[in-house]
This record gives structure tokens, C-alpha cells and sequence, in this order.
């Protein structure tokens, strides 16, 4: 097995998959894309009805278990979001009642078997944004689903995300160098300045990059 160079991490519109993309053009690293369609569309019907919470979340799990394993068959993968991050939304899913305790403890027993056969990225981003910029972004987008889930639901996810590196580091299967990135400022991906800092800061983990 090899390894996942880059994991990059944060809450939905947090700028995740621009700072992936930024990657994989300037240091040559193949995408494992974060996919929350399916053919069921279980995203829609879980933010219309939070009944589907589990098994929409069931779903996440095993799919980015699959494609944690995809991209471990090589040394050059950079992902857009993990199994890390789905726990995130499973345990806030479980404290706002949208999983019974068994259902939860379902979950946790297929994480941890998971986990069990993964090993860590050689770096992990964390990206993170205000909450008022994220509901900008998710006002601007568009996507009737994020729309429909209402403020409420956007500001509890984005509490859940305070503690993440504290959660990755308890539970990161071996040694894994850690980068937070903040995207507070819109303007970044249009500022070269910006840029070329926070490509150098990446580049010190990769020195074979060029």
C-alpha cells in the first residue's frame, strides 16, 4: 500500500475543493474527488428529511473507505475529504437526534473497522472559514439542498468542526503532519501573494515538488 500525499479537510463551502484543485495544478498530484451524489440522491432526501441521516451517512462511509483504498494504491493522491471528516457529521447527526443509539453504535463499529485498515496522509489540510462567509458561499451557489437545510442547520455543523484537530490527532492511524489554512478573505484564490505563500507552506512537506 502506498500512501495519500494530501487529505484536505473542512465544512462544506469552506473552500475545500478550490484549495484541491490549486494542488493538483501547481504540484502534479492526481484528484480523489469527494462525491456526495449517488443514485439514490440520499443527500436531497436526507435534507428534506433528516430520517435518512443513517443510511445516507452509512453510505458516505463506505464510499470514502473504498476511495481511501483507491488512492493508497499510489504515492501521489490528494483527496477531497475523508473518512476523518465523515465522523464529524455522523456524531453531530447522532447528537441532534437524527440516529438512534444503535444505529450510531452501527456506525462507530464500521468507522473503527475502517480505520483499522487505513494509513494516515502524509499531510492533511484543514481548511477553515467564518460562518458568515460559508453561508455566503452557499447563498451564492445556489444548490437548492444546502439552501433548503436552513442557517440552523449550517451553524451546528460548523460548531462540530471547532474541535477537528484535536479529533484527528486522538484518532489518526500513525503520525500525520498537519496544515490549517484560513480562508476567511474571498479575494485568496485571486491574489498570486496569497498563492504562492500557502503553495511554499505545502511545498516544505514535499520537497520533490516542483
Amino acid at each position: 500500500m502506498g500512501q495519500i500525499q494530501i487529505i484536505v479537510e473542512g465544512m462544506t463551502a469552506s473552500g475545500k475543493s478550490t484549495i484541491v484543485n490549486l494542488l493538483s495544478e501547481r504540484l502534479n498530484f492526481k484528484i480523489m474527488p469527494e462525491e456526495f451524489r449517488d443514485s439514490l440522491d440520499l443527500l436531497s432526501r436526507f435534507h428534506r428529511d433528516r430520517k435518512w441521516g443513517f443510511p445516507m451517512q452509512i453510505n458516505f462511509l463506505a464510499k470514502r473507505f473504498a476511495q481511501y483504498l483507491c488512492a493508497s494504491e499510489e504515492d501521489n493522491y490528494i483527496m477531497d475529504r475523508s473518512m476523518f471528516g465523515d465522523k464529524v457529521y455522523a456524531k453531530l447527526y447522532y447528537e441532534l437526534g437524527y440516529f438512534s443509539d444503535s444505529q450510531f453504535g452501527s456506525y462507530l463499529t464500521l468507522y473503527d473497522s475502517f480505520m483499522r485498515n487505513i494509513k494516515a496522509p502524509k499531510l492533511l489540510i484543514l481548511v477553515r472559514c467564518p460562518f458568515d462567509e460559508i453561508m455566503r458561499r452557499i447563498k451564492m451557489r445556489g444548490r437548492p439542498d444546502e439552501i433548503e437545510a436552513g442557517a440552523d442547520y449550517w451553524q451546528a455543523l460548523y460548531n462540530a468542526y471547532v474541535p477537528f484537530m484535536d479529533f484527528v490527532k486522538n484518532e489518526m492511524p500513525g503520525k500525520c503532519e498537519i496544515l490549517e489554512l484560513d480562508l476567511a478573505n474571498p479575494e485568496f484564490i485571486r491574489t498570486p501573494a496569497m498563492i504562492e505563500k500557502f503553495i511554499g507552506d505545502v511545498k516544505k512537506f514535499f520537497p520533490d515538488k516542483n
